[in-house]
């Protein structure tokens, strides 16, 4: 059994929960290569509610999740992964100190094929390093709207384009399974940042 290095919590998007096949899959992936890795549902989820106006009571969930995996994982560092607004929530939490990093897969950046819209207000709150994972046919996220955006970010951060893939990686054009890259950008970018003495301080 590989020896656990850090630990993953991953975050569900609106319109689904904790068993969203690419969630699951993560977390599968996760844990397979020697993370601790854990999904869990908002709170609107169990209410059958919906999500906050300012995602105020999501980010409380994600950081009470990072606080159990804390306990679960001491001394290790913990990173946060969210799929659309999950990685919304990731981006206002990432200021807590107990998230080493960030992981958006699917990144809101705008409404639906409206790349002209206003920055999203919690662009500025993003103060770890992130990995943002991305469809190049998103109609949430325009890729030369998210280029012209990452400058603003103060810490390390990268950029992997999935080709031919949608908002959730679903394939466009070829049916293929786009999966195999989402989880290799993901946990080479979790080994590199482990990698880094900051990671673990």
């Amino acid at each position: 059994m590989k020896s656990v290095n850090a630990g993953l919590v991953i975050a569900h998007g609106r319109s689904n929960d904790m068993r969203n096949p690419l969630v699951r899959r993560v977390g599968e992936a996760a844990a397979s290569a020697g993370l601790w890795a854990l999904r869990f549902n908002f709170r609107y989820v169990d209410a059958k509610s919906k999500a906050s106006w300012k995602l105020t009571a999501e980010v409380d969930d994600l950081l009470g999740a990072i606080r159990f995996a804390r306990k679960e994982c001491p001394g290790l560092p913990i990173f946060a992964a969210g799929k659309s607004m999950g990685a919304r929530v990731c981006a206002l939490a990432s200021v807590d100190g107990d998230v080493a990093g960030m992981i958006a897969l699917g990144y809101p950046l705008h409404p639906r094929f409206r790349p002209e819209v206003k920055d999203p207000p919690e662009w500025p709150k993003i103060v770890k390093p992130a990995l943002f994972v991305q469809g190049d046919q998103d109609p949430f996220c325009d890729l030369d709207r998210l280029r012209a955006e990452m400058p603003r970010l103060t810490q390390p951060h990268e950029l992997v384009v999935i080709r031919n893939a949608g908002h959730s990686f679903e394939p466009r054009g070829a049916k293929r399974d786009t999966f195999p890259e989402v989880r290799n950008a993901t946990l080479s970018w979790i080994a590199h940042q482990v990698a880094k003495p900051a990671a673990t301080a």
